[in-house]
C-alpha cells in the first residue's frame, strides 16, 4: 500500500502516481479517460484499491501495453516489466 493516508481502502491521485510509479499528470489523463478504475467522490478523483489491483491482474494483450508505453512516453518494455512485476506480488 503507498505511504500517506488513504480514505477508506481509496488511493489519491498521488498516491495512485507513486503505486504505478507514473507522472500524476497521466494518472489524471488514465482517471479522465477512464483507462484507470477510478471516481469522483464528493468531487476529488479516488481510486479504490481493490479494483486497482484487479484492474492489474487482468491479462493484457501486447496491443494494450503498445498503447499503454505510447500514452506514457515509456519503451514497451518498461510497461512489460511492470506488469510483470504487480503479478509476482
Amino acid at each position: 500500500m503507498p505511504e500517506g493516508k488513504s480514505v477508506g481502502g481509496f488511493l489519491r491521485p498521488w498516491q495512485v502516481s507513486q503505486y504505478l510509479g507514473i507522472p500524476i499528470d497521466k494518472v489524471y489523463e488514465m482517471m479522465e479517460s477512464g483507462e484507470l478504475p477510478a471516481e469522483k467522490i464528493e468531487g476529488h478523483w479516488r481510486v479504490d484499491l481493490a479494483k486497482l489491483e484487479r484492474w492489474l491482474d487482468e491479462d493484457v494483450s501486447p496491443q494494450d501495453i503498445e498503447k499503454l508505453a505510447q500514452r506514457l512516453n515509456v519503451p514497451t518494455e518498461k510497461v512489460q516489466e511492470f506488469f510483470k512485476k504487480t503479478r509476482s506480488w
